[in-house]
């Protein structure tokens, strides 16, 4: 796992929304899937997986030449689930665990008027944003790399984000603007959200770790020549 020797932000959006608007079927589709798996929370993190496998079946499928259909996405997506289910679990766990933290912080800084508590509460908003982005990192690991276990993924997911400090703040920030966006509309929640956030784990991963994200916006423009170069 080797880091790109310059980054580009601007780049990683163009491809973050060339893919999400080509896919957004299949953005659609895998965020109701997502959402219907993790009903029972305890299955978050599987479910994170099962997710982040399936976009990075179609985006980086794309960029090989090829195209992943929606049925295949979904495939991935169930076979991913089934298959790393146990593995999945403790990425939910962590994600579950700030999260409630963070409400707590902020459910008692408004009943108490506290300072010293809300202040916890919006350390605790930033430390969600973080949180976020390494459980789908890690999640990559998971798929991409191999990584034995969930919580060496998470290890190794952290020690990656901090590899690219300014363009990983960048991540978080934009993944924490759609968040927003989303919940704002209240049903893209659960209609886009999840397809988006795993859309924009692979091309970030793509930009940090792989071919680059202009790879992907030339794969989906059709103007990437997959035989001899880039």
């Amino acid at each position: 796992m080797t880091s790109r020797p310059t980054l580009d932000p601007v780049g990683t959006l163009a491809a973050f929304g060339r893919a999400a608007y080509s896919d957004l079927t299949s953005v659609v589709a895998l965020s109701l899937v997502f959402s219907l798996a993790t009903l029972p929370l305890v299955t978050l993190g599987p479910a994170v997986v099962a997710l982040v496998a399936a976009q990075t079946e179609g985006v980086t499928g794309r960029a090989a030449g090829g195209k992943v259909t929606e049925r295949d996405r979904l495939r991935v997506f169930r076979t991913t689930f089934r298959e790393q289910f146990r593995r999945g679990l403790p990425l939910g766990v962590f994600v579950l665990a700030v999260a409630v933290t963070t409400i707590a912080y902020a459910g008692l800084a408004v009943a108490n008027r506290s300072g010293p508590l809300l202040v916890g509460a919006i350390l605790g908003g930033y430390a969600l944003s973080a949180a976020l982005v390494t459980v789908l990192r890690a999640a990559t690991l998971l798929v991409r790399e191999g990584a034995p276990s969930a919580r060496q993924a998470l290890w190794d997911a952290g020690r990656h984000l901090l590899s690219t400090p300014s363009f990983s703040v960048l991540h978080a920030l934009f993944a924490s603007l759609l968040v927003v966006l989303c919940l704002g509309l209240g049903i893209a929640a659960v209609l886009l959200l999840p397809g988006l956030l795993a859309v924009l784990e692979v091309v970030a991963y793509e930009e940090t770790a792989g071919d680059g994200a202009l790879r992907v916006v030339r794969a989906y423009q059709g103007t990437l020549r997959t035989g001899g170069g880039s």
